[in-house]
């Protein structure tokens, strides 16, 4: 099994998204949402239908996820991480998600070379906006990008050109083959014409998350905000940490809901940026942002870093996310609201949930968006019952009475307690290599690489899409690992060879049961019409 992933070409994107469209109504396996509320809101001076979506993270790194995403009604989409540390540099460990009632992971920026990343970006970019035209869905959508972690790296050229890709792709020439291959197919499309592809703005963010590790200190965190407002022109957000609340607060919190086994000391507490500093900045950014017309707010919250007890991962530290990360995201949240009556923009990531979502929307904070329910049973579908919980009006700055009243209610709330984790089955000695009992692993695949074939009652891994986080074996009430243990796609003769897995390479050769073959008849017969299912969709 390779941990490289492949990327979609955007001829492949289109083709595949129409041709799913129009036989399933749906989008790389996901079920496209029938309708998508529709707020007609304004956010950083451009459109946007519904503010809820995907945060920066494993939903958001493929240009599938994206279109995934765009289909199952999310409409604000955070950007993965981009710094100047890539691929292999970033020495992430693998597996490295692991789910239960709440979430950990060891990974926080694109595993895809800089250039790879911008150019997934702009090619889901131009996919949503065709659909949306072709289909009639709503294409009142946002990107958002999410740079780190030092004003040095963010200086770089690579990341600059990054940026600057992001405020005017036009001069890309993922952008300009894109658009040059889409006027050349117009006869694909029934309501894309070539005036609409002309249109099609190529802006792809105008907002911009900094997302800085534990312990950058403020000043650092200034200069970059300062570098994105005024030399680079985005409307932006800084990422803060839970940290802010402070060490007792945290575990208080956390060991009255049942959390008092996630280990964790002061380190962190005591080299973040504390309370008092970072009102200081926020209202020094704020002024800054007012002068040059720009929206500045902040992101809430990181991930809790916390530390590796019971080899959930590898290493030594990890980052809790999800149900109890809600609590102490939305105290950071009340804290500032109430230094700033209200008057702070604040975009949401910290557990939200189809439990939360509606108030905290109706609290006037927005947009936000999620993680952990993705990677839970269900996966992108989710996103379709979260945008339709949005109310049908937000507040234009947050009421502090209303978030006060929400913090309060928490401890009372029996959701935010703490829930047996389902036990993990031991791997077992044998098993099914095209299991399709659940279908778990189909669902809750970030990068949509376990495809369902329903008409033979069976899902086959594609190696291409998969980085090894795990997930899957993580939702696995059989306790197998999906993404090593099914029948494999693999897309070129370098990733076959790298792999241990049973699979095939086109009409080439296959490994069976560990052997190596070339005679296709020796496969049971239900894996002999998933592959020719496959490569008659142009898989590979």
């Amino acid at each position: 099994m390779s941990d490289k992933m492949r990327t979609i070409p955007f001829d492949e994107l289109v083709e595949r998204s129409l041709r799913d469209m129009r036989q399933t109504h749906s989008l790389f396996h996901v079920p496209a949402a029938k309708q998508v509320p529709d707020l007609n809101l304004q956010f950083a001076g451009r459109p946007l239908s519904c503010p809820v979506g995907p945060a920066a993270g494993p939903h958001t790194q493929l240009a599938q996820n994206l279109i995934a995403g765009f289909g199952a009604g999310a409409r604000l989409f955070e950007l993965k991480t981009v710094q100047i540390l890539q691929g292999e540099q970033l020495g992430i460990q693998k597996p490295c998600i692991w789910t239960g009632d709440e979430a950990y992971n060891i990974e926080w920026s694109t595993e895809l070379p800089i250039e790879e990343a911008r150019d997934e970006y702009i090619r889901a970019y131009l996919v949503n906006h065709l659909l949306a035209k072709e289909f009639d869905l709503d294409g009142k959508f946002q990107f958002h990008a999410s740079v780190g972690y030092n004003l040095e790296g963010i200086q770089s050229p690579v990341v600059d050109d990054f940026l600057n890709a992001m405020l005017d792709a036009s001069k890309t020439d993922c952008w300009k083959s894109s658009i040059a291959w889409t006027l050349e197919h117009l006869e694909m499309f029934t309501k894309v014409d070539a005036d609409f592809v002309r249109s099609i703005s190529p802006c792809i963010s105008n907002t911009v998350t900094l997302s800085t590790m534990h312990g950058c200190p403020a000043d650092e965190i200034e200069r970059i905000a300062v570098y994105l407002l005024t030399q680079k022109g985005f409307h932006t957000y800084i990422k803060c940490n839970p940290t802010l609340i402070g060490y007792e607060r945290v575990k208080e919190l956390l060991d009255t809901l049942g959390y008092g086994y996630i280990t964790f000391d002061t380190t962190h507490f005591d080299h973040d940026l504390k309370l008092e500093d970072a009102l200081a900045m926020l209202r020094r950014l704020c002024a800054r942002a007012a002068e040059c017309g720009h929206v500045f707010g902040v992101k809430l919250t990181n991930t809790f870093p916390v530390q590796i007890r019971n080899q959930e991962l590898a290493g030594d530290a990890m980052y809790m996310s999800g149900k109890p990360l809600f609590p102490l995201a939305i105290h950071v949240a009340r804290i500032l609201s109430e230094a700033f009556e209200g008057h702070l923009p604040i975009s949401f990531s910290g557990g939200i949930d189809s439990h939360n979502i509606t108030e905290v929307l109706s609290c006037g904070i927005a947009p936000v968006t999620v993680a952990t329910v993705l990677l839970k049973a269900g996966g992108y579908r989710n996103l379709t019952r979260l945008a339709g919980l949005a109310p049908e009006t937000i507040p234009a700055q947050v009421d502090t009475n209303r978030l006060a009243a929400l913090c309060d209610s928490i401890i009372q709330d029996a959701h935010y307690r703490k829930k047996a984790d389902r036990p993990r089955p031991e791997r077992p000695g044998t098993f099914p290599e095209a299991c399709f009992r659940c279908k778990n692993c189909v669902d809750v695949c970030p990068n949509r690489a376990n495809y369902p074939i329903p008409e033979l009652k069976l899902a086959i891994h594609i190696d291409a899409y998969c980085n090894e986080c795990g997930n899957c074996a993580c939702l696995c009430p059989i306790g197998i690992l999906p993404y090593k243990d099914k029948f494999t796609l693999f897309s070129c003769e370098e990733d076959f060879e790298n792999s241990e897995n049973d699979g095939f390479l086109r009409h080439e050769k296959y490994r069976w049961h560990g052997q190596a073959g070339t005679d296709f008849t020796a496969l049971p017969k239900e894996l002999q019409q998933a592959i020719d299912k496959l490569l008659a969709d142009d898989f590979a």
